[in-house]
């Protein structure tokens, strides 16, 4: 009788163990969400000045599993606005809008920015820790920042934003072009 009720105790406690273990990973889908946020550049939506979209890219804005239906990129609830302008100059700001309508353990968002795949370990280029929600949050990045380049004609390309939360977890990602070459 003692060996069975401690063979059901470490039963359970080796399933408690593996539900706490399995809850804490990432789902198939995010993981394979975070894996094509790490490919090359590819593309891009193209935008005016006031956000309307000229050409789409459907890889580009898509929100990561994790974070659909708690969050849009843009200023409301249920409509794309994917950042703006794009393409944009050396000199020019980017407009990146993301509304939060549910989020109460999202507190920090950092923004990384490649050309090469080589170089997307580099520090975030822009981190906004004052997250409230329900909110809408508002990021400028320019040119430069964005290519990390000293130089205007030096930027020119295509580049790659991945936007993540403070657990390192992508919410989105997409690719802005600098210069109108």
């Amino acid at each position: 009788m003692l060996f069975n009720s401690f063979t059901q105790y470490v039963t359970i406690l080796f399933f408690a163990g593996f539900l706490i273990f399995s809850g804490c990973s990432k789902s198939d889908d995010q993981r394979e969400f975070e894996n094509q946020s790490l490919s090359a550049p590819s593309g891009y939506t193209a935008t005016q000045a006031e956000g309307e979209i000229t050409n789409n890219d459907p890889d580009d804005w898509r929100v990561s599993p994790m974070y659909r239906g708690l969050l849009n990129i843009g200023t409301g609830i249920s409509s794309l606005q994917p950042p703006y302008p794009n393409p944009i100059d050396y000199n020019q700001d980017l407009t990146i809008n993301i509304y939060l309508s549910n989020i109460d353990n999202l507190n920090r968002i950092e923004v990384y920015s490649f050309e090469n795949v080589s170089d997307a370990g580099k520090p975030p280029i822009a981190v906004r820790d004052d997250i409230s929600s329900p909110s809408l949050v508002t990021i400028r990045l320019n040119g430069q920042e964005i290519s990390g380049q000293s130089g205007g004609s030096q930027a020119n390309g295509l580049y790659r934003i991945r936007v993540l939360d403070g657990d390192l977890n992508v919410i989105t990602y997409g690719d802005i072009k600098i210069g109108t070459e």
